[in-house]
């Protein structure tokens, strides 16, 4: 049996434990984030701050199983033949679940059962993605977020004309979200 493949998702794993420590709390990561955000956004308060730094970080759990779960997919890929997401999924939920009981042995983070669904939801995402094929779902979700955009951004607009609010980016983000939609409907019609 070849190791070889197997060498990447278990990198990551260390990786993944690494930034388990004490060394990454949420306030350890604040103490040089929060100043960065600040920089970046200084009309922010810091309760949004805050939340931006919250958000960052469930974020990190969601990138970080969708690329273990990808990792063992091509780990067992690799091994030989079609590989099934089964394995990948159960190795990578397991492992988060191990990581959130390393987090809360090391005394200043603690464990949480939303971080372990956030990383199964991130793995399973990844494997959803994979499955399904990349560009399909990338042209679908493409599609979606355009749609959103526009015709959001066009509620949006008429919700500030109808309260007298200032339109600032709106009057300039609603037209063009439209023009890259029509764009986007037009590019795939050629395609075909």
């Amino acid at each position: 049996m070849r190791v070889g493949p197997f060498v990447p998702p278990v990198a990551w794993m260390g990786v993944i434990f690494w930034l388990s420590t004490g060394s990454f709390s949420a306030e350890e990561t604040g103490g040089w984030i929060l100043p960065l955000l600040k920089a970046l956004l200084p009309w922010a308060t810091p309760p949004q701050l805050e939340f931006i730094h919250w958000l960052g970080r469930k974020t990190g759990h969601v990138a970080e199983y969708a690329l273990l779960a990808w990792l063992w997919h091509r780990a067992f890929a690799q091994r030989g033949g079609a590989a099934r997401p089964l394995p990948a999924f159960a190795l990578t939920v397991g492992y988060a679940i191990f990581d959130e009981l390393h987090q809360g042995w090391t005394g200043s983070r603690g464990a949480s059962a939303l971080d372990v669904v956030l990383d199964a939801v991130g793995g399973g995402g990844a494997l959803t993605l994979i499955r399904l094929g990349w560009l399909r779902t990338v042209e679908r979700l493409t599609g979606g977020l355009l749609w959103f955009a526009a015709a959001g951004g066009s509620v949006l607009l008429l919700v500030n004309l109808a309260a007298g609010a200032p339109l600032r980016w709106l009057w300039g983000s609603a037209p063009l979200a439209w023009l890259a939609l029509w764009a986007w409907r037009r590019r795939r019609r050629l395609d075909r």
